[in-house]
C-alpha cells in the first residue's frame, strides 16, 4: 500500500475529502497529512522494540592505527541489547555507558584483557585499537523506515508511490489519531486501537514462537556467559 493510499483511509475516516495526490499537493490539509505521516512512521520505528525489517548488519575494519570509526550512514540507533563481536576476540566487547569510565580507561596505563566500546561525536570509540585487518561487526536498526518505487529506501515519505516497510495499518490507525488530537476531537479509542495496531505489529515481526518441551534451562534476560566453553577436568 502506497502513502497515497493511506493517507487517502485516513482523510476517509476523519472527514476529509479523498485526495488524488499527496506530496505534491499544496493543499494546506495534505500537507499536514505530510508532516503527520512522517511523524507517526519515526514514531513506530523509535518504539522500544528491534524491528527485523530495519536491522543491518556493520562491519568494521582496523587498520592497527584508529580508534574511532563513522556511524553508518543510515544508522538510526543501536539494538536494546546491542553487542560488538571481533575476530580478535572470542567473545563480546566489553560496552562502556558511562564517559567517565572511558576517561578512566585512557588515563589509566592498564590494557583491558578484552575490547571495550563506547559511541559519543557520532563515532564509535574501539580500545585496544583494532589490529590491521581485524573486523569488528554489530547490528543496529536504520533510520530508513521508506521504500522508494524506485532507488535506495529513506528516511521519510517524498512521493505519493512510496511505501512504509513496517505495518502499514499501525501507520494509519497513528495517523488517524494524531490528526484528531491536532484538531483536539481525539478520543481515547483512537489511541488504544493505534497502541494495539502496534502491539500487534511487535508480536509478529519476529515470526513464529518455538514450543518447548521439556525442562528447558532458564535464560535471564541481559545476562551473559562469563565462559562461552566447556571446561575440561582432569
Amino acid at each position: 500500500m502506497t502513502i497515497l493510499s493511506v493517507v487517502q483511509n485516513v482523510c476517509l475516516a476523519v472527514g476529509l475529502d479523498k485526495p488524488d495526490v499527496v506530496l505534491s499537493s499544496t493543499d494546506r490539509e495534505m500537507q499536514e497529512m505530510v508532516r503527520i505521516a512522517n511523524e507517526v512512521a519515526s514514531r513506530i520505528r523509535d518504539a522500544e522494540f528491534d524491528w527485523q525489517t530495519l536491522q543491518a548488519i556493520k562491519t568494521l575494519t582496523g587498520d592497527g592505527v584508529t580508534e574511532t570509526f563513522a556511524l553508518p550512514d543510515d544508522y538510526a540507533r543501536m539494538q536494546t541489547t546491542a553487542r560488538l563481536w571481533s575476530s580478535r576476540w572470542s567473545w563480546g566487547l566489553e560496552h562502556i555507558s558511562d564517559s567517565d569510565r572511558w576517561l578512566e580507561t585512557l588515563a589509566v596505563p592498564v590494557v583491558p584483557v578484552s575490547g571495550q566500546w563506547i559511541i559519543y561525536g557520532d563515532q564509535i570509540h574501539i580500545l585496544p585499537i583494532c589490529q590491521a585487518t581485524e573486523t569488528v561487526r554489530f547490528f543496529y536498526i536504520s533510520k530508513n523506515v521508506v521504500k522508494p518505487a524506485t532507488g535506495d529506501n529513506k528516511p521519510a515519505f517524498t512521493a505519493d508511490d512510496d511505501t512504509f516497510r513496517l505495518s502499514e495499518r499501525a501507520l494509519e490507525l497513528g495517523m488517524i489519531w494524531q490528526y484528531r488530537s491536532q484538531k483536539g476531537v481525539a478520543s481515547d479509542d483512537d489511541e488504544t486501537n493505534f497502541d494495539r495496531a502496534l502491539y500487534t505489529a511487535m508480536n509478529n515481526d519476529s515470526g513464529s514462537k518455538p514450543v518447548v518441551s521439556g525442562n528447558a534451562r532458564k535464560q535471564f534476560p541481559g545476562v551473559k556467559t562469563a565462559f562461552p566453553y566447556t571446561v575440561g577436568g582432569q
